[in-house]
């Protein structure tokens, strides 16, 4: 990895780690204002058991492209990838999509060569979640994020922010 992507990388992963610290300060509060945001728009129930047992059991790789990002990065480690799908929480749907949420950038799941499923990542504020989106890039499923993923995000933060000094 060059060193300017090594810095690309570092100052988002630190720009997602203020986010995540400036909205609030326990996980218990953040989980409680993540919870009400206001939500609008239709219904998007939650990802089934059934597609998470295909991904956990079926996926062979994991790319991120990040918007407003000049990089992306990707998982092809199984331990890793089984890491990563279990950042998803099954047992705390969204509903429905908050309007001022945005999306960061774009996971897309690989099942061998073959992108099979793409999901936005929200990850700013009190917007900690996944969004599943079908080919027309409409809400298919929507799952919050666990506490381990905002987690790894930080952490990945320090170690960049370390890396640097």
């Amino acid at each position: 990895m060059s060193k300017h992507t090594f810095i690309l990388i570092a100052a988002f992963f630190f720009k997602l780690v203020s986010a995540c610290k400036n909205s609030d300060k326990s996980e218990s509060t953040s989980k409680t204002a993540a919870e009400t945001v206001i939500a609008s728009g239709p219904i998007v129930p939650g990802i089934p058991g059934e597609l998470m047992s295909k991904l956990l059991n079926e996926c062979t790789g994991i790319d991120y492209v990040f918007h407003n990002m000049p990089f992306s990065l990707n998982q092809d480690e199984k331990p890793s990838i089984i890491q990563n799908i279990g950042f998803i929480d099954i047992n705390r749907p969204v509903g429905s999509i908050p309007a001022d949420c945005k999306p960061i950038g774009r996971k897309f799941y690989k099942i061998n060569a073959d992108v099979t499923y793409d999901a936005d990542v929200y990850l700013s504020g009190k917007c900690r979640f996944y969004v599943f989106v079908g080919k027309d890039n409409k809400p298919m499923y929507a799952n919050y994020m666990t506490d381990a993923a905002v987690q790894f995000y930080a952490n990945t933060a320090q170690q960049a922010k370390q890396s640097l000094r």
